[in-house]
């Protein structure tokens, strides 16, 4: 069977908690989730499978309406977030005015937050949440045979009288190591950077999934369930992805350096096959010792990203960031003697500021580390988390706020923040503030003129800068 796997455009995505202006610089990275499901079904199947990225294309829908005319597959998937989920549904009935027996299939974070209410729009044929590459070989297999797919296991599809069946939960892959590594020698490398990289051509990569944390904010899957990658197979996929001209790499592990010996392994693998590559990583910053800083640096990392979230002891202890301010400031101090980039991310916001006082420590506290990047976002209470939860329990969250706009999907809607001390007005002000804050200082601009690497680099960067500024 032919299977386009869709990266929808961007045409009609909802507000998110970083200021719009801020947002307009965007990266162009790739869809490493669909080029995990296409390695896999390359590998164990004869599906002929193509990837097609509007975002890296700068496609919209008509243009995509030429493309999928033409290769006339027989199924097609689409991946996106929640606040992506109009666009998902423009692709998908898209795809059913062309051929209604085009066999839709849905897969991302969104299709893994909210499976049953997917299979509530009449153009979704298939949800398969959480980790897909078996699930859709598996299921790619059973609609080339036109069996019965309600026995398989994570899969959400229809019977013949159209009502809903599941086949029970998939368990989480146990042994990402049997996963093929992505095939990125198949899409235009050419057409993904990071705003941080300057001009570098960019990928991304996975060493591990899932998070062993519990912060209260997150809805990451897998806190019991975090499992890694040998550093083997990683640094042969570092080598593999630095044969293919590509000189920068964001790890995008929810955290990389959950085991301290297997990121020293990873770092050493690359030191011993000299490797030159630039990569940056997202770490939890009290497990960021001067022995792994330093093998990092050797092994061309150049960039930490680390989750403050906010400015006190008090505020980690309520959104269970199993953190003190302390642990922040020496780690922060480590990558800084090892001259590491440094990008930290905030939020305002949270349950526990009840005064402007308590919102200002945060900011206060991005001052005083003065990473090189910070972005500061508003808390926003997403379902199957432990602030949505509590959120709801109170009457401070409306149920029905996401419900209505799950079965009702419209651009204008704007997801709750915590209103119980500031209005939501009040809070993107605060937001907008901290960037202001931060950013327009005499030392910061003066940091990131040192930091430019051409003309292009320039505008870039003065492009975000100029939105911060006229915030």
């Amino acid at each position: 069977m032919k299977l386009l796997l869709i990266n929808p455009p961007r045409d009609f995505s909802i507000s998110s908690e970083v200021p719009e202006k801020v947002n307009s610089e965007t990266n162009t990275i790739p869809p490493l989730g669909l080029m995990y499901l296409e390695a896999y079904l390359h590998a164990h199947s004869d599906h002929e499978v193509r990837i097609i990225d509007c975002l890296a294309e700068r496609w919209h829908i008509e243009q995509l309406r030429g493309i999928i005319e033409s290769e006339a597959p027989q199924a097609v998937g689409i991946t996106g977030h929640t606040h992506d989920l109009l666009d998902m549904l423009q692709v998908t009935r898209l795809a059913k005015e062309i051929s209604p027996d085009i066999v839709t299939i849905w897969g991302g974070p969104h299709a893994s937050d909210f499976p049953v209410q997917c299979m509530g729009y009449p153009e979704v044929d298939i949800c398969i949440p959480r980790e897909g590459e078996i699930a859709l070989c598996e299921t790619m297999d059973a609609l080339e045979k036109h069996s019965d797919l309600s026995a398989l296991p994570g899969v959400y599809s229809r019977a013949t009288d159209g009502t809903l069946q599941f086949g029970g939960v998939r368990p989480p892959i146990a042994d990402l190591d049997i996963l093929p590594p992505p095939r990125r020698e198949i899409l235009d490398i050419r057409k993904y950077s990071y705003v941080l990289g300057g001009e570098a051509t960019s990928t991304t990569l996975m060493t591990s999934r899932g998070c062993p944390y519990k912060c209260t904010f997150c809805n990451t899957p897998g806190h019991n369930t975090w499992r890694w990658r040998s550093a083997g197979p990683v640094v042969d996929e570092i080598e593999s992805i630095a044969n293919l001209g590509i000189n920068d790499i964001y790890i995008i592990d929810d955290t990389f350096n959950v085991r301290q010996q297997r990121t020293l392994d990873i770092c050493q693998g690359i030191i011993d096959r000299k490797i030159k590559i630039n990569w940056n990583f997202r770490a939890r910053v009290n497990l960021i010792t001067a022995e792994m800083v330093e093998a990092c640096r050797k092994a061309g990392c150049n960039r930490v990203h680390v989750g403050v979230e906010t400015g006190t002891d008090e505020g980690m202890a309520a959104i269970n960031k199993a953190l003190t301010t302390k642990q922040v400031r020496d780690g922060l101090r480590l990558l800084k003697k090892a001259k590491m980039t440094t990008v930290c991310y905030f939020m305002v916001g949270c349950p526990h500021e009840k005064t402007r006082a308590d919102i200002m420590r945060t900011i206060d506290f991005a001052l005083e580390l003065d990473p090189d990047y910070a972005l500061f976002g508003v808390l926003t209470p997403y379902p199957n988390t432990a602030v949505y939860d509590e959120g709801v329990r109170r009457g401070i969250l409306d149920p029905n706020n996401w419900d209505n706009f799950l079965r009702n999907p419209s651009r204008d809607f704007h997801p709750q923040v915590w209103t119980e001390f500031f209005t939501a007005q009040e809070l993107a002000q605060f937001s907008e503030m901290a960037f202001k804050r931060f950013y327009i200082r005499p030392k910061q601009m003066w940091r990131k003129l040192m930091e430019l690497h051409s003309w292009k680099d320039f505008g870039r960067k003065l492009k975000a800068g100029w939105e911060i500024f006229k915030l």
